[in-house]
């Protein structure tokens, strides 16, 4: 069912605020790689007497954190074995799995509401880190950070994984999908329905280099690119002021965590005639639904009466700054505007970007609608 385990960074180097919790140092922080065997006692997961995932026991941590956020969003505790062994489906990775850099699987639940992903030893290790801090936020502050819903590793394989939030469920239909990080990094995921297959250009590549060697595939997820660097969005003024707030909050606080590399998810759909045109989003007063919990949505229609359904959040924020990112920062030193840069500068690139991408547009109203032009 799961792969085999691999070693695990843990940094043992804690700082102690003035209200009691523990946080980490501001970056850049010390690390020191450790076998799953050899984390220190506090660290190791207990067996969840709770969840389970696909039938299987799991080992979880910080289960009595996220629990807490389970709770909040309405999640009940078999949300990965609500449909038994076929509730997650190991035997088959996400679509979405190919644009991830660091090779790790992502599996969907049966209902595609949640999406099961493999960690790597560093995404393991920040997790562990940054746990307390990161549900404390989703709990009482207002963000766009993507819930997480357990830490965990399979009881025999020893393999870690996270579950978290499905922000666009397959089964919704969406036509566009983005990963933005206001940089030459941005990139479109779908298009017009589609996934579009990612093809970088690798230094060891030497045909990546001249675009006269592109294949028709490189060119597609090339324009891509282009086009997600150049996405603007026109809201009405109170949602626009509200997201950007949003944005800097938690660009604020990733920046304290150390953290950098983030990305936000921006998915379209349009709405099918006679479906509901409810904005699901969280609400202020922390109650929710299952449907809509813990996700930024907004439905916004045009003036020519089309219902266009836009979601947003904040998705692979635990990589913290360590050297390797230091070393690929000196070996981009001629891509003046790349993703491989300290957390504060990161960070202020992450707000000032989509502070001038996000637009208000004149406000109308239409059936208890915001109205856009078309």
């Amino acid at each position: 069912l799961f792969a085999r385990p691999k070693g695990y960074g843990v940094d043992l180097i804690a700082a102690r605020r003035s209200d009691g919790m523990e946080k980490l140092p501001p970056w850049p922080s010390a690390r020191r790689p450790l076998l799953a065997n050899t984390l220190p006692e506090e660290r190791l997961p207990v067996l969840s007497k709770t969840v389970k995932v696909s039938g299987q026991d799991i080992e979880a941590w910080n289960d009595d954190l996220f629990g807490s956020l389970r709770r909040k969003h309405g999640i009940p505790d078999d949300f990965l074995n609500s449909d038994g062994e076929q509730s997650v489906s190991f035997q088959r990775s996400r679509l979405e799995t190919s644009f991830g850099k660091g090779g790790e699987n992502q599996y969907a639940s049966s209902d595609s509401r949640f999406i099961v992903k493999a960690v790597s030893s560093v995404d393991h290790a920040s997790m562990l880190q940054h746990a307390e801090a990161y549900v404390e936020r989703l709990l009482h502050g207002e963000t766009l950070l993507v819930p997480i819903y357990v830490h965990f590793r399979d009881a025999d394989s020893k393999k870690v994984y996270i579950a978290m939030r499905n922000l666009a469920p397959e089964t919704l239909g969406w036509y566009e999908k983005y990963d933005l990080k206001g940089c030459d990094d941005d990139k479109t995921l779908w298009w017009k329905g589609k996934l579009i297959p990612p093809v970088r250009r690798r230094y060891y590549r030497a045909d990546m280099w001249c675009r006269c060697m592109w294949t028709p595939q490189r060119w597609h997820y090339y324009e891509g690119k282009v086009r997600a660097r150049a996405f603007e969005l026109e809201l009405p003024p109170g949602e626009r002021d509200e997201l950007v707030q949003a944005i800097e909050g938690d660009a604020d606080w990733l920046t304290a965590q150390g953290l950098m590399d983030y990305s936000l998810f921006v998915a379209f759909r349009l709405r099918k005639d006679g479906e509901a045109t409810q904005a699901f989003r969280l609400r202020k007063d922390g109650e929710a639904t299952q449907d809509d919990a813990g996700v930024r949505r907004y439905t916004i229609v045009n003036s020519d009466g089309a219902s266009l359904e836009v979601t947003f959040g904040i998705i692979d924020f635990l990589q913290p700054w360590t050297v390797t990112k230091k070393a690929a920062q000196c070996i981009k030193f001629l891509e003046p505007n790349k993703a491989t840069v300290p957390p504060p500068i990161y960070g202020a690139r992450f707000k000032r970007h989509f502070a001038a991408r996000f637009r208000a547009a004149t406000r109308r109203e239409h059936d208890g609608h915001e109205v856009l032009a078309s």
